[in-house]
């Protein structure tokens, strides 16, 4: 059996919008990926509400800073085959204040801090990896339950730069990519989170992804 990690955020969790609980499985984009893949495989939800890359943020409870969780996230699953990361929407913050570029570089670190432990403490540098550019914000953010929280435009430019920024560095460590920005956008409600349509176009994606990997 082929196992997949996928490393996110509250889009990977399954957050519903509508009135902030978590879809069920059969909604989900790593819900519906199982379906799609088969019992020859087993998809394996890391999903976190909140999660960012590096940026610790002092008014959330929990570990949401991605590179301080992955390591043990990693050792505790291992062994598997593929480690899906799709972060960077909570980086938007406007608390952080960051650039596409910056952003890009955070997950710059992450992928060095995972490459060397893999290559150095774990000996299987052979995981395949691959980092998804995050959805894209809805124009309409400020309207919805979280505008307060991001800085209008900057946000949705910056949104819109990142899979740009993403895919270089990808390539730096041999990784595989994925722009969901270019397939899916936060939805009607928040223009954050993900739709069950959302949420279908992107397993679609994904599936054909994933099989393109472990072929």
């Amino acid at each position: 059996m082929k196992r997949i990690v996928c490393f996110g955020d509250s889009n990977t969790w399954g957050y519903n919008a509508v009135d902030g609980s978590r879809f069920p499985e059969d909604v989900r984009w790593t819900g519906l990926l199982q379906t799609k893949l088969g019992d020859g495989y087993k998809v394996i939800e890391e999903g976190q509400n909140g999660r960012s890359i590096v940026n610790a943020d002092p008014w959330e409870w929990g570990t949401k800073a991605g590179i301080d969780y992955v390591i043990p996230m990693i050792e505790s699953h291992l062994p598997f085959d593929l480690l899906i990361i799709m972060l960077g929407s909570n980086d938007l913050k406007a608390k952080f204040g960051l650039p596409a570029g910056e952003i890009a570089g955070s997950l710059q670190n992450m992928l060095m801090k995972i490459k060397g432990h893999l290559m150095y403490n774990l000996h299987c540098p052979e995981l395949k990896i691959l980092i998804v550019a995050p959805p894209l914000l809805g124009e309409d953010v400020a309207n919805g339950e979280f505008g307060p929280f991001v800085r209008l435009p900057e946000a949705l430019q910056v949104s819109r730069e990142l899979a740009t920024w993403y895919k270089p560095v990808a390539d730096q460590f041999d990784c595989a990519f994925l722009d969901a920005s270019a397939i899916v956008s936060g939805c009607d409600v928040d223009s954050l989170h993900l739709d069950p349509e959302g949420h279908r176009l992107l397993a679609d994606a994904m599936y054909e992804k994933v099989k393109e990997i472990l072929k």
